[in-house]
């Protein structure tokens, strides 16, 4: 139940200067920009749980994250009231990337399956506590319309 009102209060958050950057940085239209500052606010919501990172399928969602965090103050204050703490973005360090490639490297196979059981974990805990419109979103729909390329050529400049 206190899973429920706090996912409804993310929810119910509103910044009208969030989507207005968003809109400025890409060619997305207003409807598109609440859309994904949703999905963020979402992810956000389930970031906190262990195994939970932002995978490539979702770099619309961190992009968003990105332009939300600028709001410093707004974000501190959505934090705070929502989570009782500042939620840090947090890229791979030059270490963390220097293991991962070595990783990679001695065994592929392993990397692999290592990185789908990681993946699995995020599609059942997205599915369990955002149901299933959300996999089909995040994990289906915005990998297609959101890929690197269509971010690149979304972008004004």
């Amino acid at each position: 139940m206190i899973m429920d009102q706090q996912l409804a209060s993310i929810l119910n958050y509103r910044n009208e200067d969030v989507i207005s950057r968003f809109m400025d940085m890409y060619n997305i239209d207003e409807i598109e920009a609440e859309s994904i500052f949703t999905e963020t606010r979402k992810f956000l919501f389930i970031c906190r749980m262990p195994g939970i990172f932002i995978p490539d399928d979702l770099l619309i969602v961190d992009e968003m994250w990105h332009n939300f965090i600028l709001f410093s103050k707004e974000y501190q204050i959505f934090c705070d009231h929502n989570f009782g703490a500042y939620l840090h973005h947090l890229p791979a360090s030059k270490q963390e990337k220097i293991l991962q490639k070595q990783k990679n490297e001695a065994s592929p196979e392993n990397a692999a399956r290592e990185y789908k059981e990681k993946m699995s974990l995020v599609l059942s805990i997205t599915y369990d506590v955002l149901g299933a419109d959300t996999v089909i979103k995040w994990f289906h729909e915005y990998p297609e319309r959101y890929s690197k390329s269509a971010i690149s050529a979304l972008r004004k400049y």
